[in-house]
């Protein structure tokens, strides 16, 4: 036999061996899935329950949790962020900002925080809507700002609450 014969042959055995390997791969993943199907079943039962977790955190009537301020509620689904917020309390009045980050859609924190804090006897005065939001509230001696607004990665929620003018005994 010449050179091209054997060439030839060789180029044939690698061409069969090569289609051998990709049948036999392909044979062993059909087994495979039909033997255990019961894996894809597992992990849909697993993101049903975790898709069940969600809807209780974003359940209609959430309990407001209540800080600092006694009188400001704030939805369970924001967390404190330490690092930003600050109280100042003297014998006379209470002031300070708190600051929240969680991931909300700003206009339903709108609307929970215009009808808590009415629940919380705090008077609705105005508001600014820009990219975000700034409501302002008052009380016979006191005043809060609450400013809501997304950044790249969470909706930021600062409350202010401060004494009104007059309300404070003034250094003499």
């Amino acid at each position: 036999m010449d050179k091209k014969g054997i060439r030839f042959l060789n180029v044939s055995n690698n061409l069969i061996t090569g289609k051998l390997s990709l049948l036999i791969s392909a044979v062993i993943m059909i087994v495979s899935l039909t033997l255990f199907p019961g894996c894809g079943t597992i992990l849909k039962d697993v993101s049903s329950k975790e898709e069940a977790t969600d809807v209780k955190l974003l359940s209609p009537q959430p309990l407001p949790v209540y800080y600092d301020f006694e009188d400001i509620s704030i939805p369970p689904e924001l967390t404190l962020d330490k690092e930003r917020s600050f109280i100042y309390e003297t014998s006379k009045f209470k002031t300070g900002i708190l600051v929240f980050k969680g991931r909300i859609d700003v206009s339903s924190l709108v609307a929970f925080f215009q009808e808590n804090m009415k629940k919380n006897n705090w008077v609705f005065i105005n508001s600014f809507k820009y990219k975000g939001y700034i409501l302002n509230f008052q009380k016979e001696d006191k005043s809060c700002l609450i400013t809501l607004y997304d950044n790249i990665f969470y909706t930021i929620v600062e409350v202010r609450v401060g004494p009104l003018h007059g309300t404070v005994e003034e250094p003499k």
